[in-house]
């Protein structure tokens, strides 16, 4: 899909312009999975993680897509949510931010997408020191990147020769087969 990358830097965009909080953007290969073996990042993070839900295929090699993205969030905190806690205000904000995301894309539309709507939302354990959600979206967009760019060709000027030969005959053969015979 040619515009998958200018889709990624449309919503990498519209999240870095909208909220100042998040350092770090990306798309998702279960980094926080391997944070030891990982590039180091920045958290609270952003990842983006895309698939085709349904094509209908509209003419000529072009493709309307229902896609999902899948929007994670990454929050890096020993700070609790936990009633009294010290820190609990802190911790809290990362459910601040999984509102803003929401507000950012939810019922939006792009350059490279139509009507987004969120479909999922749900926790994602990390075994580590970090809060991990994940919202879903679906929406819309037009694939055009298969389609054969052509150059409608022009026969002036074309010349043709005619050869006018005899072609041998060749030989049938009947009777490729014997007769079955029974006694």
């Amino acid at each position: 899909m040619k515009d998958l990358k200018n889709l990624y830097l449309e919503l990498e965009k519209r999240i870095s312009d909208n909220i100042v909080e998040i350092k770090t953007i990306d798309l998702w290969s279960e980094q926080v999975s391997f944070m030891a073996e990982e590039h180091p990042f920045k958290s609270p993070a952003v990842f983006f993680g895309f698939r085709t839900l349904e094509q209908n295929n509209m003419s000529e090699k072009v493709q309307n897509l229902t896609m999902q993205v899948d929007t994670y969030l990454f929050y890096e905190t020993f700070a609790d949510t936990s009633k009294g806690s010290k820190k609990q205000e802190k911790a809290l904000g990362f459910l601040d931010l999984l509102t803003k995301i929401n507000a950012c894309l939810h019922g939006s539309s792009g350059l490279y997408f139509h009507e987004m709507k969120r479909t999922g939302f749900n926790p994602v354990e990390t075994g580590g020191a970090g809060i991990l959600y994940v919202q879903r979206y679906q929406f819309t967009m037009i694939d055009d990147s298969a389609q054969i760019l052509y150059e409608n060709l022009k026969f002036d000027n074309m010349e043709i020769e005619v050869i006018r030969e005899e072609i041998p005959a060749k030989e049938i053969i009947v009777g490729v087969y014997s007769p079955i015979t029974t006694d």
